[in-house]
């Protein structure tokens, strides 16, 4: 199941042609509600038996807040060319509107990224220039100053505010145990002025591999998984960062990086990424990339492949299949699962990481693609939706071997008996009228492809699973060197 927003609501219904034999005519998502649109005359006893095949399609398929309405019919002018005379005419048209309304309250996913650390950045801006002192979680909405700015940042999200208060109170707690507020000048996030700035120069500097090829960085997020910045004299901070780059075309990652090492070693400039923090969890203050990893991370240094277990599940569900595929050792949790959504996606690989009570981060698939390239020359798993069945016929027709991949992960895998098994049921997802059926059918094909290409040649190497750890984490040379608020 799926937190019900309007984005993913409007894209589960996206998937259907027809609801109740009815043809759907249109899916209209806006900021609080999702509309169906049905272009013809019902009678008032379709359209109860629509409302409430939407409230059951929702109620399997979701969790969180919503409300189904009532259908309101309206009707209105068109124009369209008379088959007869070929001239345009004037017709009425009768349009009856379903809407969802969608509160978009209790996941992290559901308000708006931008949102949550524009909060952020806000309590700890409170805490650094208006001495404001919160002891407890509930001291923030208490504050009444606070609580009517922060009504500002969510908006329409605002009763979700209650919902990020514990993480709010835990981050500005663990920052400022660790640093004193009189360090800094000023927190900024995304959109601001400094955020636009790093974001602008990683642009200009180029990646040279270890084969010294030159590429470019690719999106911000990809280097860099900072939220807000903490800076001191931000003008000086940016023409020393100008210093370091040469703008002719010849500026590299490991030049942006060392200044942003240098700035961070000498307390004037941090990115800091933010994670949600449970309610019985406590925020933690770490540096990723200021030291070396074996300092850093030193118990995932020691991993060896006993430490390490694998887990493909298959066990049926209302949309066919559990989409969990698991690389698990310690404290850590590899997902390895298709990205959200009612259609065909690609797979992601994000950490989670046990305690924090957040997720650790997402893998840049493009450096999963090399790592997986580096230790397995043959692997021929694409991350590209595009590559693998999308219907029944075409997933019998498809010349990968998926049984002899299956074999080969035999003992990761739980709820399918055998392949005959696993088969049957994917078939069944794909002639399934439910599009995330069907998108969890083609993940699940990818994702067998993915361990079986991987485990081929690092089934007693946990150096290629470390590593592929450490890219979710952005932990290494590539990488920033940032702080982690989790």
């Amino acid at each position: 199941m799926e937190q019900a927003n309007t984005k993913s609501v409007a894209e589960f219904f996206q998937g259907y042609v027809k609801l109740k034999s009815i043809p759907l005519d249109t899916v209209d998502p806006g900021a609080e509600s999702v509309d169906l649109v049905f272009n013809r005359k019902l009678t008032p006893g379709q359209k109860t038996s629509l409302k409430k095949e939407v409230s059951n399609l929702l109620e399997k398929n979701f969790y969180g807040s919503y409300e189904v309405n009532n259908i309101k019919t309206t009707e209105d002018e068109d124009e369209e060319i008379d088959k007869k005379t070929g001239k345009f005419e004037v017709v009425k048209r009768l349009f009856n509107t379903l809407t969802i309304k969608v509160e978009q309250l209790g996941e992290a996913g559901s308000v708006p990224t931008a949102k949550q650390e524009e909060g952020s950045a806000f309590i700890l801006s409170q805490v650094l220039r208006k001495n404001k002192k919160f002891t407890k979680a509930s001291d923030i909405l208490n504050d009444t100053e606070t609580k009517n700015e922060l009504e500002k940042i969510f908006g329409i999200h605002k009763k979700s505010i209650s919902e990020w208060t514990h993480s709010y109170f835990e981050h500005q707690e663990a920052f400022f145990k660790k640093f004193q507020p009189s360090q800094w000048d000023i927190f900024e996030h995304g959109g601001q002025d400094f955020m636009s700035f790093i974001k602008q120069r990683a642009q200009i500097v180029k990646e040279i591999t270890a084969s010294g090829q030159v590429k470019d960085v690719g999106k911000y997020e990809t280097w860099n998984p900072s939220d807000i910045w903490a800076v001191k004299d931000k003008n000086r901070v940016k023409k020393q960062i100008d210093a370091a780059l040469q703008e002719d075309g010849t500026a590299t990652l490991s030049e942006m990086n060392n200044v942003l090492l240098k700035l961070l070693s000498e307390n004037k400039l941090i990115g800091l990424s933010l994670k949600k923090i449970e309610t019985k969890e406590n925020a933690h203050f770490v540096y990723v990339n200021k030291d070396s990893r074996s300092v850093e991370f030193a118990n995932v240094e020691e991993v060896k492949m006993g430490d390490i277990s694998f887990q493909i599940k298959t066990e049926k569900t209302v949309d066919g299949m559990t989409q969990g595929g698991y690389v698990l050792f310690g404290k850590y949790t590899i997902n390895i699962i298709r990205t959200p959504g009612s259609g065909f996606s690609n797979l992601k690989f994000e950490s989670v990481v046990k305690g924090s009570g957040g997720r650790g981060g997402a893998a840049p698939v493009a450096l999963v693609a090399d790592l997986l390239k580096s230790r397995n020359s043959g692997a021929t798993f694409i991350n590209d939706n595009s590559k693998y069945p999308k219907t029944k016929d075409e997933f019998l027709k498809d010349k990968k071997n998926y049984e002899q991949m299956y074999k080969s992960l035999n003992g990761i895998i739980s709820g399918s008996k055998n392949y005959e098994d696993f088969k049957t049921k994917i078939i069944s997802m794909y002639e399934s009228k439910n599009s995330k059926s069907k998108g969890i059918a083609q993940s699940k094909l990818m994702q067998i492809h993915f361990f079986s290409d991987a485990l081929a040649k690092n089934k007693n190497d946990p150096e290629f699973w470390t590593d592929l750890l450490y890219l979710s984490l952005k932990v290494g040379k590539r990488f920033a060197p940032h702080g982690k608020l989790a």
